[in-house]
Order: structure tokens, then C-alpha cells, then sequence
């Protein structure tokens, strides 16, 4: 008869349990501002000379 096994059975070492992390929501408020829209709606810049001088160069009368 054959003899007992000589190593014996290793235990699985116990499963870690992974708690979810709670997510922390930022929200942000955005201010109405109107002073983007008169940026864009200013055409001042059209009248410098440097930008006249700059589309001389480029050819756009």
C-alpha cells in the first residue's frame, strides 16, 4: 500500500472584500455674464492700423 502524501493542501487565503469608494460630486454654478458677448460683438480692433497693415501683407484689401 502506498504511503500518505507527505505535503499537505494549502488554504486559499480569505478573499478581500473591496468596499466601493463614495464619489464625491462638485457642482458648479455658472454665472451669467454678458461680458463675453460684448467681447466678441466689439469690432474695434478692425479699425487698428496694425491689423489694416497686417492684411495689406496678406493681400485682403
Amino acid at each position: 500500500m502506498a504511503s500518505k502524501w507527505p505535503f499537505g493542501k494549502k488554504t486559499a487565503p480569505p478573499k478581500k472584500i473591496v468596499k466601493p469608494k463614495e464619489v464625491e460630486v462638485v457642482e458648479y454654478e455658472r454665472k451669467k455674464d454678458t461680458s463675453q458677448k460684448d467681447l466678441i460683438e466689439d469690432k474695434s480692433h478692425l479699425k487698428k492700423k496694425s491689423f489694416i497693415d497686417a492684411m495689406a501683407l496678406l493681400g485682403d484689401d
